[in-house]
């Protein structure tokens, strides 16, 4: 399974386990999550601005500046 190695300050490596254990899951685990969730997130708002690019001009044509 690929896998990544990433360099953390103290700092940051403190509140990463600090949120690890109010979630209840490993620190591995957690970072794994985090990083595959904002990964999504991203994926999920292009798609919504590409979407709303597309729609938007039908949306406009259909109902004037003051009638929105």
């Amino acid at each position: 399974m690929p896998a990544l190695n990433v360099e953390f300050t103290e700092d940051e490596m403190a509140r990463l386990r600090q949120r690890a254990t109010l979630a209840g899951r490993s620190l591995k685990q957690h970072v794994h999550d985090v990083t595959v969730e904002e990964a999504d997130r991203l994926a999920f708002v292009e798609g919504a601005v590409a979407e709303a690019s597309r729609v938007l001009p039908g949306v406009e044509a259909r109902f004037p500046a003051g009638e929105r």
